[in-house]
C-alpha cells in the first residue's frame, strides 16, 4: 500500500492479479490422459463504489515507479472517499476459457473465479501555515 495504509482519492491505482494469463496441465491415470489449457480472457474489478473496470491485460507495479504514475493498461482513480465510514469492497472476477480433452473428446468451458478484499480510500489535505 503506502505510508497512509489507504488508497487516495484522485490518485492512480494500479490493478492486476498474481495469476499467469495462461495455465496448462495434463495427467494420465489408468491409461487415460486428460489435458486442460486455461486462458484468462479478462478480469472485471468491481471497485466497491458502484463502478467497475474490465482489463484484458495487466502490468504489476514495477518497483521504483514514480508515485502518481498511472498504469499503462489497468488502473482506476477513486472520485470519493470510503473513510471515515469504512472501506470499499473490491472484487476481482477472472474470466477464463478452459479447453479440455480426454478419450478423443474435447470441449471448452467458461470459468469465473472471484476474490475480494477491503480497501480503505481516503483524502489527503494540505494546510498552508505562515
Amino acid at each position: 500500500m503506502n505510508e497512509w495504509d489507504m488508497a487516495v482519492v484522485g490518485y492512480p491505482l494500479w490493478l492486476w492479479t498474481e495469476t499467469p494469463a495462461a495455465l496448462q496441465s495434463s495427467t494420465t491415470q489408468y491409461g487415460i490422459t486428460i489435458s486442460m489449457s486455461a486462458v484468462r480472457e479478462r478480469v472485471v474489478f468491481a471497485m466497491g463504489d458502484g463502478k467497475s473496470v474490465t482489463c484484458s491485460s495487466m502490468s504489476p507495479l514495477p518497483s521504483g515507479t514514480k508515485p502518481g504514475t498511472p498504469s499503462p493498461d489497468c488502473g482506476y482513480v477513486y472520485e470519493g472517499a470510503s473513510l471515515p465510514e469504512g472501506s470499499y469492497t473490491v472484487t476481482a472476477s477472472s474470466h477464463w476459457s478452459v479447453a479440455w480433452s480426454a478419450l478423443g473428446y474435447s470441449g471448452t468451458v467458461p470459468v469465473v473465479v472471484s476474490a475480494s478484499r477491503e480497501l480503505p480510500v481516503g483524502e489527503l489535505q494540505a494546510v498552508i501555515v505562515g
